[in-house]
């Protein structure tokens, strides 16, 4: 996997951690690896990049972690190639530990943070920053560090190393099994050969474009969703409420039987009846 990740990272002269399609389809077939997934197989992982009005570009990442990638599998599980970026995630939440964070300490962090392809440290560009303020914004100043609007902006932090954040259709698309005996899930020398010829008169795209062309505000929150500032002051006042009408409910219970307790007469004449008569 990393040998292949490396593969195509020299493949991308623009450092946008995508390759233009009909690139990869022009490898020789002596090359290392010869790539030879379909358009639809491709699209449907969410590894196909038809945002723009260029050319089409295939996603380093999402191609590396796709099912055609897996070297074994069964109905129980999967052995596939890793995602770099399940470190990076790793040890902002070492340091971070909790399920949000601000904008302010992402930066700090993230700006702090190296990869196989990413020195640090540096200086996010402004547009990157932006958006991660808007994602705080969005969710009361916390940024929820599993929901997708995130991801996505770690994918164009660390466009190399972390997926993008594709909302498949269909779950299944994603399992090796889905794709065995199916057509759809390679393409033919013919079909390759033609689609280079289509892709001679498309333009390249522009560099930066991704982040312009790619950005979607859709987000998905992976654990919970976060309450809004009325809903959360209405359940917390709910949750005091109950615990104060338990409180009474236990106080006037406890007065009750205080209440039907017997006098102090009655008391002395219980005690003389427990008393147990003794012989000599």
């Amino acid at each position: 996997c990393r040998q292949m990740a490396a593969e195509l990272r020299g493949l991308d002269l623009t450092g946008s951690g995508r390759v233009p399609l009909d690139k990869l389809y022009s490898q020789p077939t002596s090359a290392t690896y010869v790539f030879h997934e379909s358009t639809e197989y491709l699209r449907q992982i969410g590894a196909l990049d038809e945002g723009s009005n260029a050319k089409p570009q295939v996603r380093i990442t999402n191609y590396i972690m796709g099912p055609s990638n897996c070297i074994a599998s069964s109905s129980y599980f999967s052995v596939c190639c890793l995602s770099e970026c399940e470190g990076l995630m790793r040890e902002l939440e070492q340091k971070i530990r909790a399920p949000t964070a601000s904008a302010e300490q992402l930066l700090e962090l993230v700006g702090n943070m190296s990869s196989s392809s990413v020195e640090a440290p540096r200086d996010l560009p402004e547009m990157l920053v932006d958006k991660l303020w808007t994602i705080a914004d969005r969710h009361s100043g916390k940024v929820p560090l599993h929901a997708r609007l995130f991801a996505q902006w770690m994918h164009f932090v660390f466009p190399s190393e972390c997926p993008y954040p594709h909302a498949v259709e269909d779950p299944a698309v994603l399992r090796p099994s889905h794709w065995s005996g199916q057509r759809q899930a390679t393409a033919t020398e013919e079909e390759r050969t033609r689609y280079i010829s289509e892709s001679a008169l498309q333009p390249e795209a522009a560099l930066g474009e991704p982040l312009l062309s790619q950005w979607d505000d859709l987000e998905v929150l992976l654990l919970e969703d976060l309450p809004l500032r009325g809903h959360k002051l209405f359940w917390l006042l709910l949750r005091h409420g109950a615990m104060a009408f338990a409180f009474v409910s236990t106080l006037l219970g406890g007065l009750r039987a205080l209440v039907r307790l017997p006098c102090c007469g009655n008391r002395a004449q219980k005690e003389k009846r427990l008393v147990l008569p003794v012989s000599f």
